[in-house]
């Protein structure tokens, strides 16, 4: 026999194994088996007669039957495996890898949602997204309306990063960035800058917009913004005509982009990157920036994730789904008091 389309509801359920729709509730709502007494051979044919209805059944039926997958998803809104996107993406996958093989679940990589109009949606036709029992999303911006319909449809899913484009509830693991900048800014002062020049890309992403509220906020330093594109050319006059000390940068691939643009003319200046800076040199001294705890967001997601995948949506509520992890600020040899001098 062929299903019938749409979600299986607990009466089809009830047909298929030939037993009332309340012994199909009882079933469904007694995940251990240990708070009503129901026979095993009961049980087990509701649980075939879900397991028949596999690519159309209700998720969540699914997983309190106990029928879940142990796959877990993951889904990028942007390129995640190009050489600049790897500088960051490369450690949460790596997190992720190693958080799902301690949690005995597979990993599946959705990458058949084609970028269509500029961007990648999740509900795409060709997304098996039902296939995995829960997904973590990667990027910088996501799609507000994607995220409110996991949200809506109680799919166990968890973003990485803070998450502001709609007012649904969203899970997400993310950095602090707005303390991390501040703390960026107030070394700066200690150091004697009173001048510095931020350039940013003019991202309309969470994170982008935390480190601009953050520089809106300085105390210390007055902070001149600029935004920059491909062109770097005119990035000498602009530090000349700020009379910055010192330019802090969205991202270390634009400080070094910067830096490369000053030459010469950026003797004595100090630079930084506001996002994390292992591995990033601009003239053999190590960048000033972040050193952000990639694996640990990675382990935190997964864990989030598998509670949210194990736990009824109507006992959610007691869970902290919005969780933001402390960074470190990385002093780097780039940063340094006014004029130059350590």
């Amino acid at each position: 026999m062929t299903p019938k389309p749409g979600k299986v509801t607990q009466r089809e359920i009830a047909r298929i194994a030939g037993v009332s729709q309340t012994t199909v509730s009882m079933v469904l709502n007694d995940r251990d088996g240990s708070n009503i007494r129901i026979p095993d051979a009961t049980r087990e044919r509701v649980r075939r007669a879900i397991e028949q209805s596999t690519y159309v059944a209700d998720p969540a039926a699914r997983r309190l039957a106990g029928l879940d997958n142990k796959i877990l998803g993951v889904f990028t809104y942007e390129s995640a495996l190009t050489p600049e996107s790897m500088d960051f993406y490369g450690p949460l996958l790596n997190g992720i890898e190693r958080a799902a093989e301690s949690l005995g679940c597979d990993l599946l990589f959705f990458t058949s949602s084609p970028v269509e109009e500029g961007r990648r949606r999740l509900f795409h036709r060709q997304t098996r997204l039902r296939l995995a029992d829960g997904c973590v999303l990667l990027g910088q911006q996501m799609d507000g309306d994607d995220l409110e319909r996991l949200v809506a449809e109680d799919f166990p899913f968890v973003a990485v990063g803070r998450r502001d484009e709609t007012d649904a509830p969203v899970p997400y693991v993310g950095i602090d960035y707005g303390a991390l900048t501040g703390a960026l800014l107030d070394r700066a002062a200690e150091l004697g800058h009173e001048r510095i020049l931020y350039m940013h890309r003019d991202r309309n992403s969470p994170t982008a917009r935390d480190r601009l509220a953050a520089v809106a906020r300085a105390d210390g330093p007055d902070v001149a913004l600029a935004v920059v594109g491909d062109d770097f050319a005119g990035v000498p006059g602009l530090v000349a005509e700020t009379g910055a000390t010192a330019v802090f940068a969205e991202d270390a691939f634009l400080v070094e982009d910067i830096a490369l643009a000053l030459g010469d003319e950026g003797a004595g200046l100090s630079l930084a990157a506001l996002a994390e800076v292992r591995g990033h040199r601009i003239g053999g001294r190590a960048l000033s920036g972040f050193h952000t705890p990639r694996q640990q967001i990675a382990a935190e997601a997964l864990a989030l994730l598998q509670e949210l995948i194990s736990t009824a949506p109507d006992e959610r509520g007691g869970i902290e789904i919005q969780r933001l992890l402390q960074g470190e600020v990385a002093l780097g040899d780039t940063l340094t008091a006014r004029g130059g001098a350590r």
